[in-house]
């Protein structure tokens, strides 16, 4: 730290100072207004600033503001009078270190230079410790540099030119939504992009969601409504969570596939479908058309062309491609300035099992971005410091549930009851924990609670 710069309009502060850095070896600059200093700021690019908050010209947070603007660089100290508190809180906001008050006093001016040396040692030590984030960024894309990533980016170019369905596969939270936005960028960007969460949807609302119904079909039905399917038109519809699709409805959705038309409930007129499909499941569905809880015939249908999604955990080396990704677009969408990873962060970014996958890192990252003031990434100490690893994630296929006595087996539909008042049973009745132990949506839930006629005292 040997370039100070000083800029205040008082003569005798400024001689003072200027005295007081000189006698420690330094080089020093002098300013009287704003504009000069900023000028000269942009020139040199000291490594202290020593600014006025009330300057002739422009106020000190002005200067400031410009400077950071400008992307320059240099340790910025506020020098201000008791009653400029607003502007000094505002100069820190804008990214000054520290203040110090009028008049000055040496001895406290002594010790913040030894805490800025301090500071600055550690910035350096830092620096060298720390991954800096490459400065190319695009929203939106697919990131990963692994053979895991690079196979699935292969496999979106050799289908996308092509109008087949697409089925894909992966754990939550790996980004199939992101793949088939993917693919229908290269396919028919000009066209809709229509998505539905058919986990998200009441079963008896997914048949007029997906077809569209006419006025009349159904009590409620006071107005024709155009199905997701109609409005897609010659781009993409994306049917996520499609293992969770009501079985009583999958024949319908495979003769839509088959015959390329379809129907409005209620109606009578025959509409082309255009669109090309894409489905995707965190389900096994090969395993669930074993178990008969999803057709064969449909589920051929949709895997014309598979893609597999391979979780965080299998591709541990895009850790940082993605660190650096997500990075970039909290910054835009925060303010941050974020430039730097300390090492021993992405080490425990790669080291961590992520259950939750990239939609898992990102929060992570977020929560991060928070703490961050700096241009350092700071992760949550709490995380960083966690006592054990998560739980090795289980297999998504448990044995069969259900015992066999005296030589009988049981029926899949007694099995499926019988596992599911236990779960209930465990759970004391809540859904939500009941769901997520099942792996099925809350509507899939309450319809097989339904159709198994479960106690009414273990429901909501």
């Amino acid at each position: 730290m040997k370039r100070i710069m000083i800029v205040d309009d008082d003569p005798s502060l400024t001689r003072t100072l200027e005295l007081y850095f000189q006698g420690r070896d330094y080089h020093v600059s002098v300013f009287r207004t704003g504009r000069e200093a900023f000028d000269y700021w942009q020139a040199e690019e000291p490594d202290l600033v020593l600014l006025d908050v009330q300057l002739p010209d422009m106020d000190g947070p002005e200067v400031l503001e410009n400077a950071k603007g400008e992307g320059l660089g240099g340790d910025v100290v506020m020098i201000t009078a008791f009653h400029d508190t607003e502007a000094t809180l505002k100069a820190i906001r804008l990214g000054a270190v520290d203040y110090l008050y009028k008049p000055i006093d040496l001895d406290a001016l002594d010790l913040l230079l030894e805490k800025l040396i301090k500071r600055k040692a550690q910035r350096e030590e830092m620096a060298r410790l720390s991954h800096v984030i490459s400065r190319s960024y695009k929203p939106n894309q697919i990131i990963g540099r692994s053979k895991a990533m690079l196979d699935v980016i292969k496999a979106i170019a050799q289908v996308a030119q092509t109008p087949a369905s697409v089925l894909l596969e992966g754990e939550t939270g790996t980004g199939k939504e992101l793949v088939a936005q993917t693919i229908h960028q290269e396919w028919a960007p000009e066209e809709p992009f229509v998505a539905i969460n058919c986990a998200a949807i009441v079963d008896n609302l997914l048949e007029s969601e997906l077809f569209g119904h006419e006025k009349g079909a159904f009590t409620g039905a006071v107005h024709r409504k155009v199905g997701r399917l109609e409005v897609a038109g010659r781009g993409t519809v994306f049917l996520d969570e499609i293992g969770e699709f009501p079985l009583e409805l999958q024949a319908k959705l495979l003769r839509v596939l088959q015959e390329r038309e379809l129907h409005r409930v209620g109606g009578i007129k025959a509409l082309p479908l255009n669109a090309r499909v894409i489905a995707a499941s965190n389900r096994d569905l090969e395993a669930m058309v074993e178990s008969g809880a999803f057709r064969e015939d449909l589920y051929f249908r949709l895997k014309v062309f598979f893609i597999r999604i391979p979780p965080l955990r299998e591709r541990l080396e895009d850790i940082v491609p993605l660190t650096e990704h997500f990075v970039h677009r909290l910054n835009e969408e925060m303010g941050r300035k974020v430039r730097r990873i300390p090492n021993s962060h992405l080490e425990a970014l790669q080291s961590y099992d992520w259950p939750g996958n990239v939609r898992e890192l990102q929060n992570v990252l977020r929560r991060a971005m928070i703490l961050s003031d700096g241009d350092t990434l700071e992760l949550d100490e709490n995380w960083l410091h966690r006592k054990e690893s998560p739980p090795a994630v289980k297999p998504r296929h448990p044995e069969p549930v259900g015992a066999v006595e005296d030589g009988e087996l049981p029926s899949l539909e007694d099995v499926e009851k019988a596992h599911i008042l236990k779960v209930l049973r465990h759970t004391r009745g809540n859904y939500g924990e009941a769901c997520r132990i099942l792996g099925i949506s809350r509507p899939t839930l309450r319809r097989k609670i339904s159709d198994h006629t479960l106690p009414v005292d273990l429901k909501e």
